[in-house]
């Protein structure tokens, strides 16, 4: 009998993703992790989805994502429609 490949959650899936972007050198900061976590609870629609939250929950976890940055992340969300309507 041959074993079938495991099939990756869709969450490890888009860890990994994360995982080769910040290995190649690419934008993945603390501060851009903690914006993803801070979407992710401020979205209904995303706190829907448990591929969503799992992702959350993992990055959050992260030494470097700090409590204080997903806080700044959500403070930066909740006014930023705010800041759009007065620039226009």
């Amino acid at each position: 009998m041959q074993k079938q490949p495991a099939v990756k959650s869709a969450a490890a899936q888009v860890l990994e993703r994360l995982q080769r972007i910040s290995a190649a050198g690419g934008l993945d900061t603390p501060q851009r992790l903690a914006r993803l976590v801070a979407r992710v609870l401020m979205s209904q629609r995303l706190k829907q989805r448990r591929k969503w939250c799992d992702v959350a929950r993992s990055l959050a976890a992260d030494p470097t994502v700090e409590d204080r940055l997903v806080r700044q992340a959500m403070h930066w969300l909740s006014i930023e429609p705010r800041r759009a309507k007065i620039s226009s």
